[in-house]
């Protein structure tokens, strides 16, 4: 377990970069609907599915 949880929380960090990322993109951009905007924001969205897919599996162990 300890390494799912070093894993998660490196994780949870770098979601959380590109969670800041993604909202100075959108004062920049000026727009949800930007390309990069939703590009960055599906990426955040595959991230956060990945990490409950790990919470998931190892929970079942």
């Amino acid at each position: 377990m300890g390494n799912l949880s070093k894993e998660n929380i490196e994780l949870q960090l770098h979601m959380e970069r590109m969670q800041n990322q993604l909202y100075k993109l959108v004062e920049q951009k000026g727009s949800f609907l930007a390309p990069e905007v939703i590009e960055l924001s599906q990426e955040i969205d595959s991230l956060v599915i990945t990490m409950q897919r790990m919470l998931i599996k190892y929970t079942n162990i």
